[in-house]
């Protein structure tokens, strides 16, 4: 273990000088490895490494195929919960990489997309529903302390219910939406907060965004963005401007933040994964809620 902040050369010393041969990282970590561009990393020797994964929250398409070209091999998104104590949807060894994707279930841990309200499992490729897991396995969880009313609620029909929403493609991938309480309805469309996000970091000028639902009188929740820009490139309306239309033509008018506020940090746990609910809650005038495990800068 490594025990700093983030610090690129740092970070590619220490893989050559131990020959590290599986790299676990975060999608915030490697936006920033990002930010420091190609050229630094083949200053080092990493040919010791096999697999690069990737935890904490979804991975981008685009950092997928930059380490692809950077360092010859992908990052591998894995997809896992406390409750499940191991990785249940991953891009396991062998597997074609789909940039963006989660990936396929693990091998022995039955895996579906169920309809919220019938909680049948969806069978149309690219329909939205909740991921749920066939339990149990050796590490799945037991109970929660003092909460088994909560603990039950999590099944149904047999189903373990994660919480978060994915759609599933023709070949089996499962593609991440956002956690079910972050999932925007806009004029009763639902749009997946990540595939905003992933448009978003596509435009040369965003280093790291978040998206979130606001309240509208209309459409009763539009989409704000908050990011955070790379170096060389100032705020303004223009950039705004650009960036929203930059949007639209990518993804759709209905996916399109109708704000975007540019910020210096963005809310994250000490892990890493962006707290979308905290600025959630500022936009709705909530209580935020515990930030026990918030980052402080």
């Amino acid at each position: 273990m490594l025990d700093s902040g983030f610090n690129a050369e740092l970070w590619y010393r220490f893989i050559e000088k131990h020959r590290v041969t599986v790299w676990y990282s975060a999608p915030t970590a490697i936006r920033l490895l990002m930010k420091e561009g190609s050229a630094l990393p083949k200053r080092f020797d990493l040919s010791s490494l096999r697999h690069l994964c990737s935890v904490g929250e979804p991975l981008n398409a685009e950092a997928v195929i930059w380490s692809q070209e950077t360092f010859g091999l992908p990052f591998r998104d894995t997809y896992w919960q406390t409750e499940t104590g191991c990785i249940v949807i991953t891009n396991f060894p062998g597997l074609e990489v789909k940039p963006g994707s989660m990936g396929l279930p693990f091998p022995g841990i039955p895996a579906a997309v169920l309809q919220p309200q019938t909680f049948e499992p969806l069978t149309e490729p690219g329909t939205v529903g909740i991921i749920a897991l066939r339990a149990p396995w050796p590490s799945f969880i037991r109970g929660y302390w003092n909460n088994e009313e909560g603990y039950r609620a999590k099944f149904v029909n047999g189903w373990y219910l994660t919480g978060d929403r994915a759609s599933v493609d023709a070949d089996g991938y499962y593609w991440f939406m956002g956690r079910d309480d972050d999932v925007i309805n806009t004029g009763g469309h639902l749009v997946g907060p990540f595939e905003i996000e992933s448009a978003l970091l596509e435009h040369p000028a965003v280093a790291e965004s978040a998206a979130v639902g606001k309240p509208d009188p209309v459409n009763m929740e539009v989409v704000k963005a908050f990011v955070t820009l790379k170096p060389g490139h100032a705020p303004d309306g223009d950039l705004e401007l650009e960036i929203m239309n930059f949007i639209r033509k990518k993804l759709s008018p209905i996916a399109m933040p109708q704000e975007i506020e540019f910020v210096e940090s963005l809310p994250k746990t000490r892990s890493g994964k962006i707290m979308r609910r905290v600025l959630r809650a500022q936009e709705w005038g909530e209580p935020v809620g515990d930030i026990s495990t918030l980052m402080e800068d």
